[in-house]
């Protein structure tokens, strides 16, 4: 028989706390006595205080669930999801907060497989053994339950007690750090993904159809001014960001596939969100970037409803992950991974394969108005290198691996780079294909749903919060092409391709003036063509 050790509770829920903080919660640390650095007078008492601190909030919590029959369970489960926690704090920056959590469990399998590498199976592996092993070697006793009781609320008393002694005596350093940076708190494990993940499915299971809110139940299709049908084509990019678009100034040229159509381009377009599963429904909804939340854009009318409703054709067609429940009510193909060998490799596809589900679908237009959304993977990472064809590996060296954070950063940038231009040639075909339709009123509207960071500052990736996302992460291209009415546009909108700011809280009315769907739902101060009377 294999000898256990015993531990009482106690013992165990000590042992717990002192995991994570030292195998989860070193990061967090390390930020926060850098943070502390850039303060002045930091005192050597502080050093000794924070780790107080966390050890008695994690003994605090480890003793909430160290009960018989549970506290291993539980313990192992946190300790194990914790370890690809830490891996991705450290390997590219993640933060877990509800964005992160959302798009963790909205994601898809071969989007999630992306991240694997040796080093990724290697290092976790190893943080599971050194966390969660001794659990199998130990046994726990416990008290009766009224002293087992007391026994947890004296010794939490004692903890936060010499912690919060200590806190106080250098509140001020603790104030002053915390105040400075906020975004520390989010680092803190289990705390932060398990109060997210609590929140997001508080939220998926709240939702009710029941509860879902109309905002116009008669929506209004305005004929064209010229009599013409409408066929507008909406291309919803992944992970561009603007600063590699030659548009922006890029010093590469990165856009020169579409520059033959002279597309408008907006200059100074921030996101919604810094993932899909934000920035997506949002480009979609009427809500603004400070009131949305994904629950509540399930739950009412959104652009393609109005669009639907007024009588116009829509149609969602998918390479990515989904429309992030936006097109429940619409017609909705997405493409299999496996629906062409020549351009899918049974994980991924190649975004030329909405060249030819586009194809079959102008084949079919009837007389009615049309919205067609094409979901791009464009530069999904972490494994760049799989998003293009080699005849558009233009930029070399590349990284031809998922752990980008062990790449040279100048070959990492190449194969973003290669991405951005191939995605310029799938968008440069769908204008092509689209220009063909010359009696009908024509527009393609482009725009990634949020950006990428390579690297920078050590980050990798995206989605951070909002609230200290960088620059990389939110601001993102966006182009408009028409067959009509293309000058007139361009000197109407002349302020948004200077340096005017947009937003993707202005594409929601644009679009219904583009669509020519007049709703109830108006908001002029964000319709970018309010103005531009040849837009009807």
């Amino acid at each position: 028989m294999t000898n256990r050790f015993q531990l009482t509770s106690s013992q165990f829920t000590f042992i717990t706390a002192f995991v994570f903080l030292t195998v989860f919660n070193l990061p967090f640390l390390r930020a926060a006595y850098a943070a502390a650095a850039k303060t002045e007078n930091t005192s050597f008492l502080f050093l000794i205080a924070l780790p107080c601190l966390v050890f008695a909030l994690l003994h605090l919590l480890a003793s909430l669930w160290v009960w018989p029959v549970i506290a291993k369970p539980i313990t192992a489960l946190l300790f194990i999801v914790s370890c690809f926690v830490v891996y991705a704090q450290v390997s590219y920056g993640v933060v877990f907060d509800y964005g992160m959590i959302q798009n963790i469990f909205e994601t898809d399998t071969s989007e999630a497989t992306s991240y694997l590498s040796l080093s990724a199976v290697f290092i976790v592996t190893g943080l599971i053994a050194l966390s969660s092993l001794w659990l199998f070697k130990i046994e726990i006793s416990y008290r009766p339950l009224l002293r087992e009781v007391l026994a947890k609320c004296m010794t939490n008393a004692v903890v936060l007690g010499i912690a919060g002694a200590l806190t106080l005596s250098c509140y001020a350093e603790f104030a002053a750090t915390a105040r400075n940076n906020p975004e520390l708190k989010r680092q803190l494990i289990p705390f932060e993904w398990v109060d997210n993940t609590y929140d997001y499915w508080h939220d998926q299971l709240s939702y009710s159809a029941k509860n879902f809110v109309t905002l116009d139940a008669r929506p209004v299709l305005e004929p064209h001014a010229g009599n013409l049908a409408r066929l507008t084509i909406v291309i919803v990019g992944e992970t561009a960001r603007a600063d590699h678009f030659a548009y922006n100034g890029y010093e590469r040229d990165t856009n020169r596939f579409t520059r033959v159509f002279d597309p408008l381009y907006f200059k100074d377009m921030v996101s919604c969100g810094t993932a899909t599963a934000v920035s997506v429904p949002c480009i979609f909804s009427d809500l603004s970037r400070q009131a949305f939340s994904a629950n509540k854009a399930r739950q009412r009318q959104n652009l393609l409803d109005l669009a639907q409703d007024a009588g116009v054709d829509v149609a969602w067609i998918d390479n990515n992950s989904s429309c992030k429940g936006m097109c429940l009510r619409q017609t909705y193909e997405r493409i299999p991974t496996d629906a062409d060998p020549e351009q899918c490799d049974g994980d991924y596809c190649f975004d030329s394969i909405l060249l030819d589900r586009l194809q079959t679908h102008l084949k079919n237009l009837d007389e009615h108005d049309r919205l067609i959304v094409l979901h791009e993977i464009g530069s999904h990472g972490p494994t760049y290198y799989r998003r293009y064809p080699d005849k558009y590996r233009e930029f070399t060296p590349d990284c031809p691996r998922s752990d980008i954070q062990n790449c040279d950063q100048a070959a990492l940038i190449n194969t973003y780079d290669n991405t951005i231009l191939y995605s310029d040639f799938i968008n440069s075909k769908i204008i092509e294909q689209a220009s063909r339709f010359t009696q009908r009123a024509v527009s393609v509207l482009y725009v990634s749903d949020h950006g990428e960071s390579l690297g920078d500052s050590g980050v990798y990736l995206h989605g951070l919060p909002y609230s200290f996302a960088p620059d990389e992460q939110t601001h993102v291209p966006m182009w408009l092409w028409t067959n009509h009415h293309q000058d007139e546009l361009r000197g109407c909108l002349a302020h948004y391709q200077a340096s005017e700011a947009s937003s993707h809280d202005n594409i929601f009315y644009t679009l219904m003036q583009l669509l020519g769907v007049h709703s109830a739902v108006t908001s002029p101060e964000l319709n970018m063509l309010e103005h531009c009377d040849s837009v009807s």
